[in-house]
C-alpha cells in the first residue's frame, strides 16, 4: 500500500475540497532510498527482527512490508499516526478502550500492533494464512493476545470461497481477489470468505469503533458485505482504494445512511505540482511531508489512493486544530520523526517525563514492602507489579495502595529474570525501570535517570548509586568479574562500568532485539550480572550515575511465614546460579573446578556457623552447601 503514496493526491487535483493541512510528520529520505533498493536487494533474512518503535515483529523474508518494518520500526508509521489521532480526537479515549478495531487485509499485523494498545479488542483477517499466523505470533508478542482474534478468511460481500492471485517476491501482501471470467483464475488459491456482517455477527462483536480495509481492488465488494455493520456503528474508516473505485467507494458507504467526510493522506505537499519543486520543500522540510486532505469524490481517481480516512461529520471533528503545527514547531517535529528512523535515536527530549517510563515491579511475599513502596510509585503513571505467586497479603495491599498500577498475578514462582520477561513483554512505554520492592525510588530519581539516558543514547542500562538506610554506600556495580577485579573509590560522575545489580535498572527497551533481557535459568541472584555481561560483550553500555542515589534495604524484599527457609532458599539459589554463572561464561570446566572448592568451603562454613550459632546463617549455610552440590557443571 505504502509503495504508490508519494504525491498522490498530486495527481488528482480536482478532488479536493479544502486547503490541504500539514500534519507536521515528516517521512525520512532513508524510507525512499529503501523503495529505490528494495528490488537489487538478496531476498533473505533471518524470521525475526526488533521494530524500533519499542514493539516486535515476526517478518516474512523476502517480502517489501517485512523488510520495511525490520528496517524502520514499522509500515506506514505516518498513516497510522494520522489514524490514531484521529480515533482519538473522534471517538474519545473511554470508547476506544470499551469498543473493537477491525484490521481488514491485516498482513503481517502492523496496524494491530501500533493500535491495538488502544481498542478494548482487535480482529485481525488476512485471507492468506501465513500472515495469519505471523499476525498473530506479532499480537501475541506485544501483549495483545489476550484482547485480539486472528482470522484466516477474504472479506467480501458474501460467504463461500474466492480465488486468489499472490504475487511471489517483493510486496507479498498484494494477493488480490480474481474476479469472475480473469483468464488465469486456474493458477490461483481458493480460500474461504466471508462478508464483514456476517464475521461481526459470529464474532458477537458489540461496538466496532474503526475499520481498515487494505484488501487489494476488492473494496467495494468487502463494504457492500459490511454496510450493516457501518450503519449500526458508523466507525471511523480508512480504506485503500484502487485506481478508479473513490466515487463507488463513497456511494457505496452513502448507502448506509451515515453522512461521512472523506479525507486523503498524502505523502508530498499537495499544493507543489512538479517533481523539482516536491523535492525542493521536502529538503528544506528535513523529510517529505505529510498532508491530509479532503476529497469530494465527484470523478474517479486517476491513481490509487493508498490511504483515504471516512469520518463521520457528527463527530464534528476540526481538521485544522487536529494538528496545530507552527513554523517553529513543525521543524522541530520533522527533525523529531526523522531521527526516530535513525539506529540511534534519542527516545527522550531535553525534559524527559514519567510517561516515558513503566515502573515494573517483582514480587514475592513482598506485603511489608507496598506501603512504603507505594509513596514513592504514587505519582508514576505507568507502574506494573508481577507478583510470583506469593501467599501473603501483597496482592490485597497493591490494590489497596496502588489501584492504578497494572498487576500480573502468577501461578508459581517463575524467578526474578522469567517474572521480569513477563511484564516487560507487556510494556509500550520506550523505557523500564526494574525497581525491587525493597527499594524507594522518586519521581525525581527517575527523571533523572532519564535525563541520563538521554546523555547517552548509546546506553542499554542506568543504574543509580545505591545505598542502605543509613545512607551507607553500596557496592552496587564494577568491572566484568570474570575479566578484571574491581579497584579503586566509588565513581564520582556517569561511568560505563561493566555489571550492575538489577534492584534498581533502567532499561532502554529499543536496545535489544528481544523482550526476554533476563536468562530464566537463573531463578534467582547472578542474572543481572549475566545480563551485563552479555551487554557488556555486545558494546551495548552499561552506565552507573552516582549523583541519584536510592535506598536499598538488602534482603527485605522477602518475609514470608517461614523464614528461615526464605534464608535457606537464599543461600541455596545463590550457590546454584554462581555455579551456573561461571558454567555459561567460563566453560564447564572452571565450573567444576569452581564447584568442588565451593562444596569444601561451604561444608567449612556450615561447621562455623553450627560452633557460632545463628539461625539465620545456619539456614543460609545449609542452603549453599546443598546448592553447591546440586548445581550443574554445565549450562
Amino acid at each position: 500500500m505504502e509503495g504508490s503514496a508519494a504525491s498522490t493526491l498530486a495527481q488528482v487535483p480536482h478532488e479536493s475540497g479544502t486547503q490541504p493541512i500539514d500534519t507536521g510528520l515528516r517521512v525520512s529520505f532513508k524510507v525512499y532510498w529503501y523503495k529505490l533498493l528494495h528490488p537489487l536487494l538478496e531476498r533473505r533474512g533471518r524470521f525475526f527482527l526488533q521494530g524500533r518503535q519499542h514493539r516486535r515483529y515476526f517478518v516474512m523474508p523476502g517480502d517489501y512490508v517485512s523488510g520495511y518494518t525490520a528496517k524502520f520500526g514499522s509500515f506506514e508509521a505516518e498513516e497510522i499516526a494520522v489514524a490514531r489521532q484521529v480515533c482519538r480526537q473522534a471517538l474519545g479515549a473511554e470508547r476506544l478502550a470499551h469498543s473493537t478495531m477491525l484490521d481488514l487485509g491485516c498482513h503481517i499485523g502492523n496496524y494491530s500492533v501500533e493500535l491495538g494498545a488502544d481498542f478494548g479488542a482487535v480482529v485481525a483477517v488476512d485471507a492468506v494464512q501465513s500472515y495469519a499466523h505471523v499476525a498473530r505470533a506479532n499480537l501475541a508478542w506485544n501483549g495483545l493476545e489476550g484482547k485480539s482474534t486472528v482470522v484466516c478468511a477474504a472479506i467480501s460481500d458474501r460467504e463461500g470461497e474466492v480465488r486468489l492471485h499472490m504475487e511471489r517476491h517483493g510486496n507479498l501482501g498484494h494477493a488480490r481477489v480474481s474476479q469472475d471470467g480473469d483468464a488465469n483464475q486456474d493458477a490461483a488459491t481458493i480460500v474461504p470468505a466471508v462478508s464483514l456482517d456476517a464475521l461481526v455477527r459470529r464474532l458477537d462483536v458489540q461496538d466496532v469503533s474503526f475499520i481498515k480495509f487494505d484488501i487489494e481492488g476488492h473494496e467495494i465488494a468487502a463494504l457492500n458485505g459490511a454496510l450493516q455493520t457501518i450503519r449500526q456503528h458508523a466507525p471511523v474508516i480508512q480504506v485503500e482504494v484502487d485506481k478508479g473505485n473513490l466515487p463507488a467507494v463513497l456511494r457505496q458507504v452513502r448507502q448506509t445512511g451515515v453522512a461521512y467526510e472523506a479525507w486523503q493522506v498524502v505523502r508530498g505537499n499537495p499544493a507543489c505540482r512538479g517533481g523539482l519543486s516536491r523535492l525542493w520543500t521536502a529538503l528544506c522540510a528535513g523529510g517529505n511531508p505529510v498532508f491530509v486532505q479532503q476529497l469530494t469524490g465527484q470523478e474517479a481517481n486517476v491513481r490509487h489512493l493508498p490511504c483515504v480516512l471516512l469520518v463521520p461529520k457528527a463527530v464534528r471533528l476540526d481538521w485544522q486544530t487536529l494538528f496545530p503545527m507552527h513554523e517553529a514547531a513543525r521543524t522541530a517535529r520533522a527533525a523529531e520523526l526523522v531521527a526516530t528512523l535513525e539506529l540511534n535515536r534519542k527516545p527522550c527530549g531535553d525534559h524527559p517525563s514519567l510517561n516515558d517510563v513503566t515502573a515494573v515491579v517483582v514480587t514475592f511475599n513482598s506485603a511489608h514492602c507496598i506501603e512504603h513502596l507505594a509513596k514513592s510509585l504514587a505519582t508514576w503513571p505507568h507502574v506494573t507489579i508481577v507478583d510470583n505467586g506469593s501467599n501473603d497479603r501483597t496482592r490485597d495491599l497493591v490494590a489497596q495502595y496502588l489501584p492504578r498500577a497494572r498487576w500480573i498475578g502468577l501461578d508459581d514462582n517463575l524467578g526474578f529474570g522469567a517474572a521480569n520477561n513477563k511484564a516487560l513483554a507487556q510494556v509500550l512505554t520506550p523505557y523500564a525501570l526494574l525497581v525491587n520492592p525493597d527499594c524507594l525510588v522518586g519521581a525525581k530519581d527517575a527523571l533523572a535517570l532519564l535525563q541520563t539516558a538521554h546523555h547517552w543514547p548509546q546506553a542499554a542500562v542506568i543504574v543509580p548509586q545505591l545505598m542502605d538506610s543509613k545512607g551507607r554506600l553500596q557496592l552496587n556495580y564494577g568491572w566484568p568479574r570474570p575479566r578484571w577485579i574491581s579497584r579503586g573509590p566509588e565513581a564520582q560522575g556517569p561511568l560505563c562500568v561493566g555489571n550492575a545489580c538489577g534492584a534498581v535498572m533502567l532499561l532502554r527497551l529499543d536496545a535489544m532485539p528481544t523482550r526476554e533481557w533476563f536468562d530464566t535459568r537463573f531463578f534467582l541472584y547472578y542474572e543481572d550480572e549475566d545480563l551485563c555481561l552479555r551487554l557488556f560483550a555486545a558494546g551495548l553500555p552499561v552506565v552507573v550515575e552516582p549523583s541519584v542515589r536510592v535506598v536499598h534495604v538488602n534482603r527485605g524484599s522477602v518475609r514470608g511465614s517461614r523464614p528461615l527457609q526464605v534464608e535457606y532458599l537464599r543461600g541455596m539459589h545463590h550457590a546454584m546460579s554462581k555455579i551456573l554463572f561461571t558454567a555459561k561464561h567460563q566453560g564447564e570446566g572452571a565450573a567444576s573446578r569452581q564447584r568442588r572448592l565451593a562444596r569444601l568451603q561451604s561444608v567449612a562454613v556450615l561447621l562455623l556457623r553450627v560452633l557460632l550459632p545463628s539461625p539465620r546463617h545456619l539456614a543460609r549455610a545449609w542452603g549453599r552447601v546443598v546448592g553447591f552440590w546440586h548445581a550443574p557443571s554445565s549450562y
